[in-house]
């Protein structure tokens, strides 16, 4: 990470902060991990000790995006402030960031599930879909772009998050505002529980998707993020680098010791919910790696697979799907579970990791030179 963005203010430009990449790597690799797992039908055979880590993985990484998100989109924004139109320049980098891959996307499981499942997606679904507001409607909002939910919640993130950084300008405001939004996800999983197929706004298959895929419920662990920024760059960078060091070391100590509790159990279903429980640890792990980044941890090959993560996120689940009959023969002339889950792991992760870079260079980045090109700047990062 360069040196100078520790004492960031408004007067520097915006330069990516390496172990935010490294730690976007991390989380992709813990969401790939538990969808080789859970994936294939019936489940990859794990040891029953790595069961609790792996399983809950999906989810976490999940949150840990969000966390990242909020915390990369606050730091952009301010490292920004000096820009003309800055609300408008911001919703066209954030389209162009997101949708030329995901369009891409679309047309791969467009075809894919017209030839090799019969599935014509209509038009409706199409436009839905492309819209990029997919998760507003709730027989669309998983998306039929696999895993593509995730998508849906980031993008009402990204129309609310001016407000939201308008509204926290410094940590009590962050706070305050973490707690508002925790109030409104508990209300609308009390809704959807209790009233969501009473008053005909939910099917009873759609009960569980829209409450676990519903953007409010994801709103507090994308505060959170916001919250993590604040406390960085308002308070934690101000120590001296002796204290720096240290802190970080403890935060991320903190971090390994609290979720090794969430991953036993009991305290998953105390305090507001799984969800907020994980954004609070992986703020802890921000804060931590950021203050202490690791060799190990954040590094050119972390951070360059960190920089296409969104390509690895996307391509994952239709190349597990594509190599489940492969994991079954390594299983089947594997004798031991471990060998044959990181056998599978290895055969998945070389190509999605060539996949993903050819993906990141040729689809993602030229996105993200469109987008600069039409606000009038010069793309540089």
């Amino acid at each position: 990470m360069p040196s100078h963005t520790l004492n960031k203010g408004n007067d520097l430009p915006f330069i990516r902060l390496d172990f935010l990449d490294a730690l976007r790597c991390f989380a992709i690799l813990y969401v790939f991990i538990s969808h080789l797992v859970l994936i294939p039908q019936p489940n990859l055979a794990i040891p029953e000790w790595i069961a609790p880590f792996i399983i809950n993985g999906g989810n976490a990484g999940v949150s840990l995006f969000f966390v990242l998100s909020a915390f990369s989109l606050s730091y952009s924004m301010d490292a920004r402030a000096g820009e003309t139109m800055l609300t408008r320049r911001f919703y066209i980098r954030r389209f162009f960031r997101i949708a030329p891959l995901f369009y891409f996307m679309m047309f791969i499981y467009w075809i894919r599930d017209a030839v090799s499942f019969h599935v014509l997606h209509p038009v409706s679904e199409v436009l839905i879909n492309a819209s990029l507001l997919f998760n507003l409607i709730p027989a669309c909002i998983s998306g039929f772009v696999w895993a593509s939910w995730t998508i849906g919640v980031m993008v009402l993130l990204y129309l609310l998050f001016p407000l939201i950084h308008k509204c926290s300008r410094n940590l009590y405001a962050a706070l305050a505002l973490l707690m508002v939004t925790t109030i409104i996800a508990r209300g609308w999983s009390f809704f959807v529980i209790r009233y969501g197929e009473a008053t005909g706004y939910l099917a009873p298959d759609q009960m569980n998707y829209v409450w676990a895929f519903g953007f409010l419920q994801h709103l507090p662990v994308f505060v959170c993020g916001v919250v993590t920024y604040r406390l960085f760059f308002d308070y934690l960078l101000k120590m001296n680098q002796k204290a720096r060091r240290l802190s970080g070391l403890l935060l991320i100590l903190s971090f390994l010791f609290l979720y090794a509790i969430l991953l036993t159990g009991p305290m998953q279903n105390i305090f507001w919910g799984m969800n907020i429980l994980h954004g609070l640890c992986f703020s802890l792990l921000i804060l931590g790696l950021g203050l202490k980044p690791f060799n190990f941890l954040v590094n050119t090959k972390t951070v360059g697979l960190g920089k296409a993560s969104y390509s690895l996120y996307l391509f994952h689940p239709i190349l597990i799907f594509t190599l489940v009959p492969v994991y079954y023969w390594c299983y089947g002339h594997l004798s031991v579970d471990i060998l044959g889950f990181l056998s599978s792991l290895l055969i998945t992760l070389i190509p999605l990791t060539v996949i993903s870079l050819i993906s990141y260079k040729y689809v993602e980045r030229p996105g993200v030179v469109w987008g600069e090109k039409l606000i009038g700047n010069k793309y540089t990062a």
